[in-house]
C-alpha cells in the first residue's frame, strides 16, 4: 500500500503526484498559462480570439431558434439546479470508479477525492479575488441574440453576466478533466473533458459567458494547476493525511460492516449499492418505467424483494429483544440501507434540483426513447439469460404482454384527496413498484396523484408525504411476501412473465406519441396519448432515436454492474451465495 518512494507515485502507477520540486514540469506548465493568458490580452492576436467569440457564440446561441426541443434543451440546463446536478454527475462518475475495483483502489481514489475538493476550493477562492475580470457577457454587448426566455417562458437559464471572466463553472469542470486524466489515464481524463464541454455548453448557449471565458479563464487556470500537480510536493502534502482520514473512516465501515454481515457476506464497498439505488429511485419517478425492473436489470431484484418480506413479526421479534445486530442482519441491512440512501438521494435530485416530470411534459420525446431503449435492450438482455426455446416458455411471455400492455393503455382519472385514498394510492404503487414492467409512477398518473406526489416531495409536504409513505410501507411488506413466495417457487415462470410484462409496457413510454393535455385547477394533466410511427425525420424524431440509443447504452453500463455482482457472489462462501445466486439475469 505504500507509496514508491523512487517514483513519487502511487501503487501500480496511479496518481501520479510529485513528492518534489520538478522545475521543468512547474516552469513549463506556468509559461504554457501565462502565454495562454498573454495571448487574449496582446492587441496583436486579440482580434483573433474576439473573432473566435463571436463566431462560437453565432453558432450556439443560434440552436436555440433550430426548435423548441433545442430551446427547452438550453432552458433545462441554463440554471443554477443545472449546475448542482453536473456537480453530483461528475461525484457519481468518479465513485463509481474508485468503487469498481478492490477496497485498495477505493482507499486511495477516495483519499485523492479529498484532495481534489482541497484543490478545487482554493482554486475558485482565488480565482474569485484575483483573476476576476468585468467584463460582460454576450447577451449584454450584442444588440441581437436568441434569448431562451423568448421561447421559453418558464426558463430559469442564466442569460447575463457584469463579470464572465473567467468561467468558474468551466474551470472546475476543466481541472476535474485534468485531475482524472492525471490519476486514472487518459481514456478517463477524456471522459472527463467531454463532461466539461457538455457542462459548459449550456451557459455559452444562453449568453452568459463568452467562449474565451472558457477557453482563456478556465484553460490558463486549469494550466496552473497542472504545473502545480506535476512540479510541486504541494498535493501529495495533501494526499498523506487525506490517506490517513480515509483509512480512519475504512477502519469504522468495516467494523460496522463485519457486524452486520448476514451469512458472511463480504459487501465492503457501499459505492455501487448506492449507485444502484440511485437508477432504481430515478426509475421509479417515470411513468411507464418500473424501479423493480430497474433491480431486475442490475441484477439485484431477488435480494431486494426477500429483504423487504422478511420485515415481519420475526423482525418485531428481534426488536423487541434488544437484538437490534441480529434484527439488522434479518433485514439485510448492509445491503438494503446504501441503496436506500441512493434512492432517496435521486428522488431528492430528481424533484427538486432536475425536474423530471417537467422534461417529461416539455421534453417527451427524448425522455420516454431513452427508458424505451433501456428496457428494449434489458428484455433482449433477460431473454439472453433465461432462455425461451419452448411453446410453454413463450406462453407465459405472452401472458405477460397482455398483462404490460393493459397497464398501458389505462388512462388516468379524477380520484378523490382524501387521506385514505392518498394511502390507498401508496399500497397500489408500491406494489407496482416491486413487480418490473409495472411502473409505481404510471399507477399515480391513473390514479390522478403523480402531480401531486412530485410536489409534495419538492415542497416536503407531510400532510400527503406521511399517507403515501405509511401507504407504500404497508404495500412493501404485503406484497413483497407474494412475489418472494412466487420466485421462490415459480422463478423461471415468473421472470418470463415478467420479460412479458416489460414488453407489453413499452407502449406506455413509446416516444412519438400525440399527447393530450388539460386544465384542472392550475395543473395540466395527461388525459389521453395517442402513438403514431414517424413517416418523415424531424427534430424530434432525431432526438427520440438519441436518446432511444443512449438507453441501450445505459443498459450496457448497467449490466456491467449487474456482471459485477454475479463476481462479487462468486468470492462468497458457498452458504451465503444460495439466496441470490438466480438474483442475477
Amino acid at each position: 500500500m505504500k507509496p514508491n518512494e523512487s517514483q513519487g507515485e502511487f501503487p501500480q502507477g496511479e496518481f501520479p503526484l510529485s513528492k518534489s520540486w520538478q522545475w521543468k514540469p512547474f516552469l513549463g506548465w506556468s509559461i504554457a498559462a501565462l502565454t495562454l493568458f498573454a495571448s487574449w490580452l496582446l492587441p496583436a492576436t486579440r482580434i483573433f480570439w474576439d473573432r473566435f467569440d463571436l463566431a462560437a457564440f453565432n453558432a450556439i446561441n443560434g440552436t436555440v431558434a433550430w426548435g423548441d426541443p433545442f430551446a427547452i434543451f438550453w432552458a433545462l440546463t441554463g440554471g443554477h439546479q443545472f449546475d448542482i446536478f453536473s456537480g453530483l454527475t461528475i461525484l457519481a462518475i468518479y465513485l463509481y470508479y474508485i468503487g469498481k475495483g478492490d477496497i485498495a483502489r477505493f482507499r486511495h481514489g477516495f483519499a485523492f477525492g479529498i484532495v481534489i475538493a482541497i484543490l478545487l476550493f482554493a482554486v475558485v477562492l482565488l480565482q474569485r479575488q484575483i483573476i476576476g475580470y468585468p467584463r460582460l457577457s454576450p447577451s449584454l454587448s450584442l444588440d441581437t441574440y436568441h434569448s431562451i426566455r423568448a421561447f421559453v417562458p418558464w426558463s430559469g437559464a442564466r442569460e447575463g453576466s457584469n463579470s464572465s471572466f473567467p468561467g468558474d463553472h468551466a474551470t472546475v469542470t476543466m481541472i476535474f478533466a485534468l485531475l482524472w486524466w492525471r490519476a486514472f489515464g487518459w481514456r478517463f481524463g477524456l471522459a472527463g473533458a467531454g463532461l466539461a464541454v457538455v457542462f459548459t455548453a449550456p451557459r455559452l448557449a444562453s449568453g452568459s459567458h463568452w467562449a474565451t471565458d472558457v477557453v482563456i479563464g478556465g484553460g490558463s487556470v486549469t494550466l496552473l494547476v497542472l504545473a502545480l500537480v506535476a512540479g510541486t510536493p504541494v498535493a501529495w502534502a495533501l494526499y498523506k493525511p487525506s490517506l490517513r482520514i480515509t483509512d480512519r473512516m475504512l477502519a469504522l465501515w468495516g467494523s460496522f460492516a463485519e457486524a452486520l454481515s448476514p451469512g458472511r457476506r463480504t459487501e465492503i464497498n457501499p459505492v455501487r449499492q448506492v449507485l444502484r439505488g440511485m437508477c432504481i429511485g430515478a426509475a421509479d419517478l417515470v411513468p411507464g418505467v418500473s424501479g423493480g425492473t430497474m433491480a431486475l436489470i442490475l441484477g439485484i431484484y431477488k435480494r431486494a424483494i426477500n429483504a423487504v418480506a422478511h420485515v415481519d413479526r420475526e423482525l418485531l421479534r428481534l426488536i423487541g429483544r434488544r437484538e437490534y445486530l441480529a434484527a439488522a442482519r434479518h433485514i439485510d441491512l448492509l445491503f438494503t440501507l446504501p441503496l436506500a440512501i441512493g434512492a432517496v438521494l435521486s428522488l431528492i435530485i430528481f424533484s427538486r434540483i432536475i425536474p423530471l416530470p417537467l422534461m417529461i411534459t416539455a421534453l417527451p420525446e427524448p425522455t420516454f426513447g431513452f427508458f424505451f431503449g433501456l428496457i428494449a435492450a434489458s428484455i433482449i438482455g433477460l431473454l439472453s439469460h433465461v432462455g425461451a426455446r419452448t411453446a410453454g416458455s413463450w406462453a407465459w411471455i405472452g401472458l405477460g404482454v397482455v398483462l404490460g400492455l393493459a397497464a398501458a393503455t389505462l388512462v388516468p382519472v379524477k380520484t378523490p384527496d382524501a387521506g385514505w385514498f392518498i394511502f390507498l394510492c401508496g399500497m397500489v404503487a408500491v406494489a407496482a413498484m416491486l413487480v418490473p414492467g409495472i411502473s409505481g409512477s404510471f399507477v399515480l398518473l391513473i390514479l390522478g396523484k403523480y402531480s401531486d406526489a412530485i410536489e409534495a416531495l419538492g415542497r416536503f409536504d407531510l400532510s400527503f408525504l406521511l399517507p403515501l409513505g405509511a401507504g407504500a410501507l404497508a404495500g412493501a411488506i404485503a406484497f413483497s411476501r407474494a412475489i418472494a413466495w412466487l420466485l421462490d417457487r415459480f422463478y423461471r415462470r415468473t421472470i418470463l412473465t415478467v420479460i412479458g410484462v416489460l414488453g407489453g409496457s413499452l407502449l406506455a413510454v413509446w416516444p412519438f406519441k400525440d399527447r393530450e393535455y388539460r386544465m384542472v385547477g392550475e395543473k395540466a394533466r395527461l388525459v389521453a396519448a395517442h402513438s403514431y410511427f414517424p413517416t418523415h425525420i424531424d427534430t424530434l424524431v432525431v432526438s427520440g432515436l438519441a436518446a432511444m440509443l443512449a438507453g441501450i447504452a445505459l443498459y450496457m453500463l448497467l449490466d456491467r454492474l449487474a456482471q459485477h455482482a454475479e463476481a462479487d457472489e462468486a468470492s462468497l462462501p458457498p452458504d451465503s451465495r444460495q439466496d441470490s445466486r438466480q438474483d442475477s439475469h
